[in-house]
């Protein structure tokens, strides 16, 4: 569509106009044939019948005069009558009248039938019905005879004729009477020729249909591109259906749709920089007193230690981050895996976890078995980090912190598990938006942690379910992951 936004005629896409004419192009095209064919044979017929018509009343008015004198056959016709018959200011008219004999009485004696090869005449039965005598009784007393009109050549020229065989006081006569075709062709092509005009001026209203019927019928969605062309980019406002035509209302709903999910997205993004600034805010700030202590040279380790605390809080908050940004991308991370091995992934993390378990005496158990899954392995590895620390961080001195991974069939398993304070049941959904942290958390933290662990789970077409432990206290995290990127994987570790 071309409208006044400055879209021009050499934009790739198509147009509606051209669409519609090939889609009228065809069966335009074959009704004018089939109008043109059936409109001729009309045409034929009809001008065809009438002037068969004329034929049949000259020939009963040859019959007319007709007379038994001695015994024979006469047609009372005078010099002056027959040039009277013969007249015709387009077609020459012929005719003939022979008795049962085949004795001349009057007319062309070389017109056919019979006198001419039966190759040359075509004949058949007339569908108009005889015609009764006359009402002064002149015409003699006959039997109802049988019209038969034909086609032929004579002089060398087409002909149409009426042949019949009445009877004249009991003698039989051939009256036969035929015309040239100079009529008949010109009154059909005058037919045609209106015909034709009404096809032009058909052919010119489609024509005018196309042209300017689109363009006004169009005029809302003209007023739809501007409206859309003239807003912000900050303006994602639904469009007002009631605007809209019927047709394309679904479309526009859509595109409704499109726009409330982009707001959506927006007032995310704003929240989430608004979170993660608030976030960043206080770690920042401990900085900022760790480097004021140093400057005063202080000597104790004291200042060194927080120091090195808070740049670490600080790295792990920008990678958490910079995680979540990535996993919310919103494209599948499966579109492009490579290979991932999850006991070699694990085992690079252990030493840490073990040094962190260590420090607040908890029994670190672990049971993994040779998994591999296709993935984003830089992603998995803030997955099961992002778990596994999270058991560390809450789970209190002396706890029980336990990891299993596991292959079951085609899905992988990962489960981690405490015997913490424990995540109470109506909190377990809210524990997955960002920044959320339960009411009575002890431990430091941002809430970015099981945020992260689902967006990378649904980005690698998994799931993740919070339960308690086995011995119903503590929490387990359960993640089921795919272990092909086959559908029929995705949809049971989806399930």
């Amino acid at each position: 569509m071309t409208g006044a936004s400055g879209s021009t005629a050499n934009e790739a896409g198509t147009s509606l106009r051209r669409s519609l004419l090939r889609a009228l192009a065809a069966p335009i095209l074959a009704a004018l044939f089939t109008g043109g064919v059936v409109g001729y044979g009309v045409a034929e017929r009809v001008v065809s019948t009438a002037y068969d018509q004329s034929l049949l009343n000259l020939a009963n008015g040859i019959v007319n005069r007709a007379r038994v004198e001695n015994g024979q056959v006469t047609i009372g016709l005078t010099a002056e009558a027959e040039a009277l018959l013969r007249t015709d200011t387009v077609d020459h008219i012929y005719f003939r009248v022979r008795d049962d004999s085949g004795r001349i009485i009057a007319g062309d004696a070389d017109l056919p039938p019979p006198e001419v090869p039966a190759s040359d005449v075509s004949a058949g039965l007339s569908s108009l019905p005889p015609q009764p005598p006359p009402a002064d009784n002149r015409r003699p007393n006959a039997a109802e005879p049988v019209f038969s009109f034909f086609d032929g050549h004579f002089r060398g020229e087409a002909v149409r004729g009426v042949r019949f065989h009445p009877l004249v006081d009991d003698h039989g006569v051939y009256v036969t009477v035929a015309e040239t075709l100079g009529k008949r062709r010109g009154a059909i092509r005058d037919l045609l020729f209106g015909f034709g005009l009404a096809v032009l001026l058909v052919l010119a209203a489609v024509a005018a249909v196309v042209r300017y019927g689109i363009t006004f019928g169009l005029g809302s969605l003209y007023q739809l591109e501007a409206q859309l062309a003239g807003r912000s980019g900050q303006d994602l406002a639904p469009v007002d259906l009631r605007q809209v035509p019927l047709e394309i209302r679904e479309v526009v709903r859509a595109l409704n749709a499109l726009l409330a999910r982009l707001r959506e997205a927006n007032a995310a993004q704003r929240e989430f920089l608004q979170d993660a600034a608030h976030q960043l805010r206080t770690p920042l700030a401990g900085l900022q007193v760790q480097i004021e202590l140093l400057h005063g040279e202080q000597t104790d380790k004291t200042a060194a230690n927080n120091l090195r605390k808070s740049v670490k809080r600080v790295t792990r908050l920008a990678n958490q981050l910079l995680a979540l940004a990535r996993a919310e991308a919103g494209q599948p991370l499966t579109a492009n895996p490579s290979s991932v091995d999850l006991a070699k992934l694990i085992d690079e993390m252990l030493e840490d976890w073990l040094r962190i378990a260590d420090e607040k005496r908890i029994d670190f158990g672990m049971q993994r078995e040779a998994a591999t899954i296709p993935g984003d392995p830089t992603l998995l590895r803030e997955l099961v980090a992002n778990l596994v620390d999270n058991a560390l961080k809450y789970t209190p001195a002396g706890g029980q912190v336990t990891l299993r991974c596991e292959l079951v069939g085609e899905v992988v398993e990962i489960d981690v598990s405490d015997n913490g304070p424990g995540i109470p049941e109506h909190e377990r959904e809210r524990v997955f938006e960002r920044f959320h942290r339960l009411p009575d958390a002890t431990a430091p933290g941002s809430g970015l942690g099981l945020p992260i662990a689902r967006q990378i789970v649904a980005g690698h077409r998994g799931s993740i379910t919070i339960a308690s432990a086995a011995d119903g206290t503590g929490t387990c995290v359960q993640v089921r992951l795919p272990a092909t990127a086959s559908p029929a994987s995705l949809h049971e570790a989806a399930a």
